[in-house]
């Protein structure tokens, strides 16, 4: 990828109901905002790119390039998954794929600009237990490490193509199962097509879920969507209903988070500390959570 014009790409399915466009906005506001010569490609089923709201015009002003992809009667869970896995064979030239409930806190350059052929950051923590039983009676692989796929680098070779053409071709074959996450696949056929995974630092994919004990500075905060409309702890879940309520990102809020990379609208945690790199802070955090008996 050229430092010149890095190319990312999101895949946004956004039904009516829930905050999917809105978070898109927002992140990729965040992207254009500390990488302002970012390409961004957003991949679209048609009754998305059909949407008229102000998330959608924040998104195609930010857009280089709009890909509406037909994709039947699926569900939007499981269009979102079939997008998702087929999103290498619509762009061309090396992109990073990005998932809508991230934010972005530094200059996602140095990630464009990855050595290897496929790269990643580590999935924290390690792979559900439900997933792992699934893979095991499905015959999928296993790897010994489990990427998490929120945040991946693509180039455009044919190894890559085919190793993420082999992913859709296997959850399209167990589609009956009722299983849509795309992650477990994408393990399955990196491992398989034997092709090199570059591991990037979790600084590129610091997963709030986690804690982010891993992580400090984070380039990358990935918030996860799950439970989206009844949580506020961080500001994309701010901003974006915010942008669905008033119909703009709030820009002070927008700027706070750039300014300090703080991405929690409370700190209580020691983690969240140690990912600010205050280390005193979180070593008071851990102390009172000590004398409080919930450490």
């Amino acid at each position: 990828m050229t430092a010149r014009s890095p190319h990312f790409m999101y895949v946004l399915v956004a039904p009516g109901p829930g905050y999917f466009a809105e978070m898109a906005a927002v992140s990729a506001t965040t992207l254009k905002r500390v990488t302002p010569n970012a390409r961004i490609t957003f991949i679209t089923d048609e009754a998305t790119a059909a949407l008229e709201t102000p998330a959608t015009a924040i998104l195609r002003d930010l857009a280089s390039d709009w890909i509406a992809h037909p994709t039947g009667d699926f569900s939007p869970a499981m269009s979102s998954r079939l997008l998702k896995l087929s999103s290498r064979s619509l762009v061309k030239g090396d992109v990073v794929f990005l998932d809508c409930d991230t934010l972005v806190a530094k200059d996602l350059t140095p990630l464009a600009n990855h050595r290897g052929e496929f790269a990643v950051v580590e999935d924290k923590p390690e792979m559900p237990d439900h997933i792992r039983d699934y893979a095991q009676k499905s015959g999928l692989s296993i790897p010994a490490r489990y990427f998490n796929s929120g945040v991946m680098g693509m180039r455009d070779t044919p190894s890559v193509h085919a190793a993420v053409g082999g992913a859709l071709e296997t959850w399209r074959a167990s589609m009956g199962d009722g299983f849509y996450f795309d992650q477990v696949f994408l393990n399955s056929a990196l491992h398989r097509s034997g092709l090199e995974i570059e591991w990037l630092p979790p600084a590129f994919n610091a997963q709030i879920w986690a804690k982010t004990y891993h992580a400090i500075r984070p380039r990358l905060f990935h918030v996860f969507a799950e439970d989206f409309e009844n949580r506020n702890e961080t500001v994309l879940h701010v901003m974006a209903k915010g942008l669905k309520q008033n119909g703009a990102i709030d820009e002070e809020e927008l700027a706070r988070f750039l300014e300090t990379g703080n991405p929690w609208t409370e700190l209580s945690r020691p983690g969240q500390y140690i990912a600010l790199a205050r280390p005193a802070s979180a070593v008071a955090s851990t102390l009172r959570l000590v004398l409080r008996g919930k450490l």
